[in-house]
């Protein structure tokens, strides 16, 4: 179990939850919310006391044992070694010897083994994307966190990431961070809702997802249509 208890940090304004095992959360918010900040604190990449994992707490974990536990996928990839390959970078992802018998399949479900030899710095903003999702899924952590894992991806690979997030053996407990509603909604996880750094909702999917709620969370800048959410540009001129 994830247990984040009375967080503070910055923005961040007494956050606690609970992800059990099996379960999955999306996090939503305005920019500025505090969605980033609050899975950097989770994951401590910014030190913190309230985070327990598996019963122990996350600060006095070491780095293996943390890498083991939790993984946090950023929303861009920063690659500064103008060498490392995609196939590369995925090697650096694996932190148990057997995972290695993954990396194909990883590439084949992504669609991008054509990429295998190529220097990550020269990735598109999708494909970049895409590889940040493979190596999370060569990984293998207890818990991944996912930032913006679809927003620089055409429709038919938003599709793919979809897919991999709903059924995908290679994630166990998500944690993901977006601004799709849509995603959102078709992934039918738990929904924890930031607003100036405090829980505003967490609790199942459908509640949240009702338009009187989303009006009081969105005003009228979200319409439903069918199940479809659509940012409503004629009602916010």
């Amino acid at each position: 179990m994830l247990h984040v208890d009375n967080l503070s940090h910055q923005i961040l304004k007494h956050i606690s939850f609970k992800l059990e095992h099996n379960q999955n959360v999306t996090i939503l918010g305005s920019n500025g919310s505090g969605k980033t900040t609050l899975a950097k604190a989770i994951c401590h990449l910014i030190h913190n006391d309230s985070v327990t994992i598996e019963g122990q707490k996350i600060a006095l974990l070491s780095a293996k044992q943390r890498a083991q536990y939790i993984n946090f996928i950023p929303a861009k990839l920063g690659i500064y070694d103008e060498y490392l390959t995609v196939w590369d970078y995925l090697n650096l992802n694996i932190i148990q010897e057997k995972q290695s018998d993954h990396l194909h399949n990883v590439l084949e479900l992504l669609g991008i083994t054509h990429l295998k030899n190529k220097q990550c710095h020269k990735l598109s903003s999708g494909e970049s994307a895409l590889l940040l999702i493979g190596g999370a899924m060569v990984h293998q952590a207890l818990y991944t966190i996912l930032d913006e894992p679809t927003a620089n991806l055409d429709q038919a690979k938003k599709v793919t990431v979809y897919q991999l997030l709903k059924n995908s053996p290679y994630f166990h407990n998500k944690i993901i961070i977006t601004h799709d509603l849509n995603l959102a909604y078709k992934l039918r996880y738990n929904i924890l809702f930031l607003e100036e750094g405090k829980v505003q909702y967490h609790g199942p999917c459908e509640p949240f997802f009702e338009q009187k709620h989303l009006k009081s969370c969105f005003g009228n800048a979200i319409k439903n249509i069918d199940g479809n959410f659509m940012v409503n540009y004629d009602e916010t001129l």
